[in-house]
């Protein structure tokens, strides 16, 4: 019997392309693929999400009345076995991109046969951050901690990579990146 590949979608939240977010998250991927996960990774910046404008029109049509590139990713995320969201700190919260998207989960919660996309999903954070201390990312883990909770996702583990604040810096904390690697691989071999 043929066994069943994990997909894995990564959601990179930073505007900074080929940053320490990016590397984060292809480095959970990378250790996810090493597992035989299949991998996918989306840029929220290049992708057209706008935020959320508060009509409740998916109170009234059962979806959200936007359209831009969100629908598409509730289907990617739907279709995925665990997601790997990765956002720098930016002024103690995620970036703008990140909360944006966040926001937008809001048209999936407001009819109970939506939440199917959220309900018992697995997640990993991936946060990198210029200053060196942990603290600091204390409100985006807890915004995604009471978020799963909320919508019935579970928070597989977070990767945290303080004092990371210039391009690509986070290559020279390699004991992050093992970890990184390692959540990967594990998030397919215990799921």
């Amino acid at each position: 019997m043929a066994r069943i590949r994990k997909r894995i979608l990564g959601i990179v939240g930073s505007p900074r392309k080929g940053g320490n977010t990016d590397i984060l998250v292809d480095t959970i991927l990378e250790g996810a693929k090493a597992s035989g996960a299949k991998v996918e990774k989306i840029r929220l910046a290049d992708l057209r999400i706008s935020p959320c404008k508060a009509c409740y029109g998916c109170a009234k049509a059962g979806l959200c009345v936007q359209k831009d590139d969100m629908a598409k990713l509730f289907v990617k995320m739907r279709k995925s076995d665990i997601w790997v969201i990765g956002t720098p700190v930016y002024w103690w919260g995620p970036s703008a991109q990140l909360k944006a998207f966040v926001d937008r989960w809001f048209a999936k919660v407001r009819r109970q046969s939506d939440l199917a996309i959220f309900k018992d999903k697995k997640v990993i954070l991936a946060i990198p951050m210029g200053d060196t201390s942990r603290r600091t990312a204390r409100h985006v883990i807890g915004m995604f901690k009471d978020a799963l909770a909320y919508v019935g996702g579970i928070l597989l583990g977070t990767v945290l990579a303080p004092g990371a604040y210039e391009k690509g810096e986070v290559q020279s904390h390699k004991t992050v990146l093992k970890r990184a690697r390692k959540l990967g691989e594990d998030s397919v071999k215990t799921t």
